[in-house]
């Protein structure tokens, strides 16, 4: 199986290119049989290839990733921690519950094999669309798509949240365009309180002002399900809440790309 997608490659219809890292749920059958029997791995941006597949439809270009964030975290530096907290490590040791996945902890060879077989070709291939669209355009918007079903720890409870780190990975401008079109959908939105993680900071530091990099954080109850989600993997999803996700996210980026 392909570790990752990418569709409308040699398209150019517009500066934008969009990436699902956290959306995969494909792990190895060596990655597997590593992982405790009944480890969960919760806590996946499910369905969102689904969700946002009006996005190739209209000639955007988009990279899916096929791999479980557990196998290895394309959102996380490669220099990240082994060990320690989900958050900061870019090879899970444990579920984002704090549920051990692995009897013992995986040395450095394990890790360094899977940045390099896996992480790796992501991220030279997210380059990649970023240099070829650099080509034709004279700046270029990298949005980075994930979801959420627990709350970030500053008391906020919006449907989205949205973050260029503060101001650093791209202008107010773009940020508060795509906060207005959010809210004109009748979302929630909050700028910042998360400030995403390794994606939107690295390829602004490459590209600097040429790229505008903005990470968005969907709700699971807005796209999923409107119920409780604990520390589970998810095979179903609420078709009406879905499709109804879907018509409103496809109006919020009609709106955004016309302005």
């Amino acid at each position: 199986m392909e570790c990752y997608t990418v569709i409308n490659e040699n398209i150019h219809r517009f500066p934008v290119v969009i990436d699902l890292p956290h959306s995969g749920t494909f792990v190895p059958e060596d990655v597997r049989n590593r992982l405790l029997s009944g480890a969960c791995l919760s806590n996946t941006d499910w369905f969102l290839p689904e969700l946002y597949d009006f996005f190739p439809a209209m000639g955007f270009t988009i990279m899916v990733n096929q791999l479980s964030r557990y196998v290895v975290d394309m959102n996380r530096s490669a220099d990240s921690a082994r060990q320690g907290d989900y958050r900061k490590t870019v090879v899970y040791q444990e579920n984002t519950q704090g549920s051990p996945l692995y009897s013992s902890p995986l040395d450095e060879n394990e890790i360094s094999r899977r940045i390099s077989l896996y992480y790796d070709p992501y991220h030279q291939s997210l380059e990649k669309l970023l240099r070829q669209k650099l080509k034709v355009y004279p700046s270029v918007l990298l949005l980075d798509l994930h979801s959420f079903f627990l709350d970030f720890g500053n008391g906020s409870n919006q449907d989205i949240y949205l973050s260029n780190r503060c101001g650093f990975t791209s202008s107010e401008q773009t940020l508060h365009g795509l906060h207005e079109s959010l809210t004109a959908q009748g979302y929630s939105v909050i700028d910042n309180a998360n400030l995403g993680g390794h994606i939107i900071n690295h390829y602004r530091e490459i590209f600097g002002d040429r790229i505008d990099a903005v990470m968005m954080e969907l709700r699971y109850t807005k796209y999923i399900d409107n119920r409780y989600f604990g520390e589970e993997e998810l095979t179903k999803k609420n078709e009406m809440i879905f499709q109804l996700a879907k018509q409103k996210l496809k109006k919020v980026f009609m709106d955004f790309f016309k302005s």
